[in-house]
């Protein structure tokens, strides 16, 4: 097994530039603000269809999200290996994790993330449900707490 500090190391040249990024995005998701999405109000024409319009910030986080080597393709294995079902199973996951499981909160990112793709409405659910908050948040006190001083 690799020491902590191995890890530490791994997770801070690997994926630190882009979870950097990503952290700007914290006060948005934290700011109690649950209108991430809405309802096509038929402004530009009227529609039979029902489709949210996202809200920009959710859009930008995505696009950024998806780009990064955070995107874990393999995510229906971190539920299924974990038996997570729920929400709620997912925020006390990630409330546990070590930085031994960082494989695992790449696949709560990338769940709604990569779902959202051919499922919209779970982009607004992962920042709604605040998977997104809380799997940002995991990875910044893990980052703080082994990086080096300078």
């Amino acid at each position: 097994m690799e020491s902590e500090n191995i890890l530490a190391d791994k997770l801070i040249s690997e994926y630190g530039r882009e979870l950097e990024m990503l952290f700007s995005y914290i006060p948005y998701f934290s700011d109690g603000n649950n209108s991430f999405a809405k309802k096509y109000d038929g402004a530009q024409g009227s529609s039979n269809l029902d489709f949210p319009v996202f809200d920009s910030v959710l859009l930008d986080f995505v696009k950024k999200a998806s780009k990064t080597k955070l995107m874990y393709r393999n995510y229906p294995y971190v539920y299924s290996r974990n038996r997570i079902r729920t929400h709620e199973d997912e925020r006390n996951f990630i409330k546990k994790c070590t930085i031994r499981d960082v494989d695992d909160l790449r696949g709560f990112l990338s769940k709604y993330v990569l779902e959202g793709l051919h499922r919209g409405p779970a982009w607004a659910e992962g920042a709604r449900e605040g998977i997104y908050l809380a799997v940002l948040v995991k990875f910044k006190e893990l980052i703080d707490f082994y990086r080096k001083p300078k």
